[in-house]
């Protein structure tokens, strides 16, 4: 687990550690990018309560961001044996957790990866709480069913997921979301997924539509990252059934803002070649007014156009995956 300045969540994340049922062997590898809030003494507190040789945490001497931390704390590892479980300092672990993503792993040689389901808190006290919420339940049930259907899901949820040690690829320099990286260089191999139900996590839901949208917008650049190096496993679309997933999931929705700007050029450009500029004024207007005053509407816009200008970030050249946590107040649903 990589950490900068999770202070007010982590008593709840290690209480959480700590609870785990899970029978085999457990160690804690902690990651401090430079966290300047007490985050280090909390760790160093959780780890005086572990057996010897059970915690170790290594504090980077400047901010490297996520990727780059988590590829620090593997490879100070003697021998990457058995199975890593990233997580994040927001997301709270079930006392199963472990042990229902390990469960796969051990039931079937082939599956490489296990990912967890979120269960969110928090959702009806926000901005786009609601939303957010209704978005990812999508994503989880989609996962589940790509599961079902070719053996893979395309993408783990970064929170809280597995991954044979052996398996582990170091994270590329600056790249955003080392966890799509990583489970794709895993499928890249032959290895399979599993979208767990019985590995269940809690974290709270975006709150704030501008938290979500700087969200998205680092996810959108590092989106198209992984959507270059990995293009051997979607295209072509109809080459298998994993490919046409990972086209129609993921590749259709992160070309969506071109595809809407796209549908807006064709509209201009109709207006203008039969001379209805009011007409095409008045439902370029309309849809504007639509996407500020329905909430629902104006959420999808706006991820849109994070997602463009992610789009733009990784066109510029992206120069550091460094983050920052997104508010962990209590009323934001992180506790």
């Amino acid at each position: 687990m990589a950490v900068h300045n999770e202070a007010t969540v982590l008593p709840e994340k290690l209480a959480s550690l700590a609870s785990q049922d899970y029978a085999g062997e457990l160690r804690f590898l902690f990651g401090s990018d430079r966290s300047s809030d007490g985050s280090d003494e909390l760790l160093a507190a959780f780890a005086a309560t572990r057996a010897p040789g059970d915690c170790r945490i290594v504090r980077n001497d400047r901010r490297r961001g996520k990727p780059a931390t988590i590829n620090r704390l593997v490879a100070g590892m003697t021998a990457p044996t058995g199975v890593l479980v990233l997580t994040d300092a927001s997301v709270l672990l079930q006392p199963n957790t472990v042990t229902e993503l390990v469960r796969p792993l051990v039931d079937d040689p082939r599956v490489g990866l296990s990912d967890a389901r979120v269960v969110h808190t928090g959702t009806d006290s926000g901005e786009i709480s609601h939303l957010e919420d209704r978005y990812i339940r999508g994503e989880v049930a989609l996962k589940e069913a790509e599961t079902c259907l070719f053996g893979r899901f395309v993408g783990p949820f970064g929170g809280c997921w597995a991954l044979r040690a052996e398996l582990y690829t170091p994270v590329p320099a600056n790249y955003l979301v080392d966890d799509f990286f990583l489970c794709m260089a895993a499928y890249a191999r032959g290895w399979r997924g599993v979208s767990s139900p019985r590995a269940t996590v809690r974290e709270g839901v975006g709150q704030l539509l501008a938290d979500e949208f700087r969200r998205k917008r680092r996810i959108g650049a590092g989106n198209w990252q992984n959507l270059v190096h990995f293009r051997r496993l979607w295209w072509p679309p109809l080459r298998n059934g994993f490919a046409f997933a990972f086209f129609s999931h993921k590749v259709l929705r992160w070309v969506t803002p071109h595809l809407l700007l796209l549908g807006l050029a064709c509209v201009l450009a109709l207006g203008v070649l039969t001379g209805n500029y009011y007409a095409t004024l008045g439902v370029v207007l309309l849809v504007a007014v639509l996407c500020t005053c329905v909430p629902a509407l104006r959420y999808f816009a706006a991820m849109n156009v994070a997602l463009l200008l992610g789009w733009i970030d990784y066109v510029n050249g992206i120069r550091t995956n460094v983050w920052q946590p997104s508010h962990r107040q209590p009323q934001d649903g992180a506790n």
